[in-house]
């Protein structure tokens, strides 16, 4: 992990309220669409949660894949939960901290935290919260930057607090469970000022 930034950056509940309804008004590119089907790629049903879910289509493209499932979705950004539960009502969203969800113990089948962990300035407080909700033989899938900080336009308006290789993530998520990962590459979209491919992870808890 290498550290982008001084400080806490720009990653207030302010900011992200305002960069929702940015990412609205311009809608998804292709490359998050892509990255969202990903994420969802071993979902079989179930109860999934969308960890720092913003504006992501992760639970709209789960229910279209297991229409009986149960969706939640969290985030810290109060304005931008409450548009979302407005869009999306079949969606159990909530205003909550990804460090101290409040939610059951072993409770969730299929987790998924998109673009969030490069965020975050305790990612190993983040995963034990999140592998504490999910079930034995459950599943997280996460994306994040890959090595952010080789890229010359990073750091992402001073929201990306780490800078992730391959190895930096097999090493938080391997104490949780067994872990593969894939690289998404990408095209140079004009939205984006660099150039940048993802790592795209999924870890199965440990037990069944």
């Amino acid at each position: 992990m290498k550290r982008l930034i001084d400080g806490v950056g720009k990653n207030s509940v302010e900011e992200y309220n305002r960069n929702f309804f940015e990412r609205c008004e311009r809608g998804p590119d292709e490359f998050d669409l892509q990255r969202w089907k990903m994420l969802i790629k071993y979902y079989k049903g179930g109860r999934l949660i969308d960890l720092g879910c913003l504006d992501s289509l992760v639970p709209v493209y789960a229910k279209e894949k297991y229409p009986y499932g149960e969706f939640w979705g969290i985030d810290v950004a109060n304005e931008a939960i409450e548009a979302m539960q407005e869009y999306y009502p079949y969606v159990n969203y909530l205003v909550r901290d990804v460090y101290d969800t409040k939610l059951p113990s072993d409770h969730f089948d299929y987790a998924v935290a998109g673009e969030l962990i490069e965020h975050l300035e305790r990612p190993e407080d983040f995963l034990k919260e999140t592998f504490r909700i999910l079930k034995e033989g459950g599943m997280l899938a996460i994306s994040t930057p890959l090595e952010e900080a080789r890229e010359p336009g990073a750091k992402d308006l001073e929201r990306h607090i780490w800078s992730y290789s391959v190895e930096d993530i097999r090493k938080l998520l391997e104490p949780y469970g067994e872990v593969k990962i894939r690289i998404q590459g990408s095209k140079y979209f004009p939205r984006y000022k660099y150039n940048f491919p993802n790592i795209i992870a999924y870890c199965k808890k440990y037990g069944n």
